[in-house]
């Protein structure tokens, strides 16, 4: 199983203020994103390879809230799937959902189970905070009492791989304070957890706060001293930190999916804004890297494949300079680091030359190690308080 695929189900009940993802409000407009995302589906897989039945090896729901879907509509997407690219039992299917819409819309525990049923294996969580203030801050529709029973529910429905989304680094959080999120995460037993610092993304409503002078972001080395908190917290309880923002209670239940993107893995992306990774062999031996993306346009989109016709927007052939800098942007994120025999083919040979002393440095003081007897260069938790600027130091040598 090789295929990767992802599914972008562009609605809200209402924009949360620290969102840049694109989503729209219109609910209604749902059946007909549907049906243009099945025929998007389709097409998309009539004018590429034929796939072997049971060739995805994950396929996420991300938005927006795909949690707005009902049984019947997430049953003809899945179905598309399956005729194109192939579904198995082993394909990781991902579910994310906002605690506010399980009741709010139409998902009862009964059309859980029925999600369950169709192969849904795991679900994300946007609990973002148990506190009442930050949910308020944050624009969430949801209360901590229904993000504890949407728990309850995705898991009475059969579902144990649950994962839980949380935000911290906001004005006047402490380390206690972020103690006691974690705590009421932890007490909810989920299989994994992922751990964002909050960041104002211009476009959003909180940004636009900020500009009116009426919000004020956490200082920097304050967000710092809370990822370590976050970072020290969750190994001392036997986590594995296997990305920047993202922990497993074990390692067989790290994301399959957003691993793929973090390992450069190409990806097939469906819906309104959709981005997409393809790698094309050439008979000469070449390849050729690409990413290509839909338009971020509900209306256009449906517009486009009412007609027939792919909603692509544009598109970019990676130069090996572009390669090479998403190469360690991505890697030193995660605990499996840097591949030292990848970045020798990448740099034709000449990543040590290159990047030798300054790992050397790096690793002298503290921040990062070689590991596998050299064959991985890894950042230590010293390393990743300090990403930002090491990311830079590499690609200032490229």
């Amino acid at each position: 199983m090789s295929e990767h695929l992802y599914i972008h189900v562009p609605f809200c009940i209402k924009k949360c203020r620290y969102c840049d993802f694109y989503s729209k409000t219109d609910l209604s407009l749902i059946p007909d994103y549907v049906t243009a995302l099945v025929r998007e589906i389709r097409l998309r897989s009539r004018r590429s390879v034929l796939y072997p039945k049971g060739s995805a090896a994950t396929v996420y729901f991300g938005g927006g809230t795909p949690s707005l879907l009902g049984p019947r509509h997430l049953e003809a997407i899945l179905k598309a799937l399956d005729n194109a690219f192939g579904l198995c039992r082993q394909t990781e299917i991902t579910f994310e959902a906002n605690p506010g819409t399980l009741d709010a819309i139409h998902l009862k525990g009964v059309q859980l189970k029925g999600f369950q049923g169709m192969g849904v294996n795991r679900v994300s969580l946007g609990m973002q905070s148990f506190d009442p203030a930050q949910l308020s801050l944050l624009g969430r529709i949801h209360s901590a009492e229904d993000a504890v029973h949407a728990v309850e529910k995705v898991r009475a429905a059969g579902i144990e791989n649950i994962s839980l989304d949380l935000i911290y680094g906001l004005p006047g959080q402490t380390g206690d304070h972020l103690i006691r999120e974690l705590d009421a995460a932890l007490d909810l037993m989920p299989a994994h957890l992922s751990c964002y610092m909050l960041t104002l993304e211009p476009g959003t409503a909180l940004h636009a706060m900020y500009e009116r002078g009426k919000f004020f972001p956490m200082a920097q080395p304050d967000q710092v001293d809370l990822f370590r908190t976050v970072a020290e917290y969750l190994s001392v309880r036997g986590w594995d930190h296997y990305e920047v923002s993202n922990f497993a209670e074990h390692t067989s239940l790290r994301s399959r999916h957003n691993s793929a993107y973090w390992q450069m893995v190409p990806y097939h992306g469906f819906g309104p804004a959709a981005h997409s990774y393809a790698v094309n062999s050439g008979t000469d031996g070449s390849a050729a890297y690409k990413r290509f993306w839909n338009v971020p346009d509900l209306n256009g989109y449906i517009r486009a494949l009412n007609s027939g016709n792919l909603p692509g927007s544009g598109s970019e052939i990676l130069t090996l300079e572009q390669r090479q800098m998403e190469y360690v942007m991505v890697g030193l994120r995660t605990a499996m680091g840097l591949d030292i025999r990848t970045g020798q083919n990448l740099w034709q040979n000449r990543f040590l030359t290159v990047f030798q002393r300054l790992m050397e440095h790096l690793e002298n003081n503290g921040l990062a190690r070689f590991q596998d007897s050299g064959k991985r260069f890894v950042l230590t938790l010293e390393g990743w308080m300090r990403l930002d600027s090491i990311i830079a130091s590499f690609v200032e040598r490229i």
